[in-house]
């Protein structure tokens, strides 16, 4: 791992997801930032530079496809991740796709990705 921690973003409307992978993020050393809706994560994305982005799948009710279109033009080079319930089988566009709830899962996608 580079000498500058790792910057995530956090993006869900459910207050103890973010608190849940907050906490387990910056355990494994990774520098996050949280936001609650698509307005907040579009701002933090013009503020900073993040090297990953966790959004969740269904933002204030919303399919997050969109989104996810706009944060990869604003950030071409971070990598995204889709955080999902487990309880969807829709396809999105991106594959990259871990179930919010299995930790164990999504530290190991984030470790493959920083492998790559």
């Amino acid at each position: 791992m580079a000498s500058d921690p790792i910057k995530i973003l956090i993006v869900d409307d459910d207050e103890e997801v973010l608190i849940a992978l907050e906490r387990l993020l910056e355990s494994e050393g990774y520098n996050t930032a949280t936001a609650w809706s698509r307005i907040d994560a579009i701002a933090l994305l013009e503020k900073s530079q993040f090297d990953l982005l966790l959004v969740d799948e269904f933002l204030e009710g919303r399919d997050a496809e969109p989104l996810i279109v706009e944060l990869h033009l604003k950030q071409p080079q971070a990598f995204q991740l889709l955080l999902h319930t487990g309880k969807s089988q829709k396809r999105r566009t991106t594959p990259h796709r871990v179930c919010k709830w299995e930790h164990a899962e999504m530290k190991a996608a984030i470790r493959q990705y920083l492998a790559a």
